[in-house]
């Protein structure tokens, strides 16, 4: 599956804290990540690319700390595009993004329900 934490990152996390804290872990970025697109959508409907960037930047960092390499490469490419202030095709990375995370969602409850 796309969307499951890297092999390397998974080692590191179950030698720090093993299947509960990736549990733990997982819970919370969902339960962030859905506010954060959520949030990044609404701000896209009223332009405003700062608010916008802050959502993509914080949801890039969460991605990348469990090693969800699918949803941080569009992540990656698309804060370099906020960042400038630049929301051409934000929508659909946002949309993908979306989807990415119901892949997490399964991945989370076969792995570490």
């Amino acid at each position: 599956m796309a969307t499951e934490i890297s092999p390397e990152k998974l080692a590191e996390l179950k030698a720090l804290g093993g299947d509960a804290l990736i549990t733990k872990l997982l819970s919370k970025f969902i339960e962030n990540s859905a506010k954060l697109i959520a949030d990044a959508k609404t701000a896209l409907g009223t332009n405003d690319a700062q608010k916008v960037d802050y959502c993509v930047h914080t949801l890039k960092g969460s991605a990348m700390s469990l090693g969800l390499n699918s949803m941080s490469a569009i992540l990656i490419d698309l804060n370099v595009r906020t960042k400038s202030q630049n929301l051409a095709n934000a929508g659909a990375d946002l949309d993908q993004l979306e989807k990415l995370l119901e892949e997490v969602k399964t991945y989370k409850a076969a792995a570490f329900p």
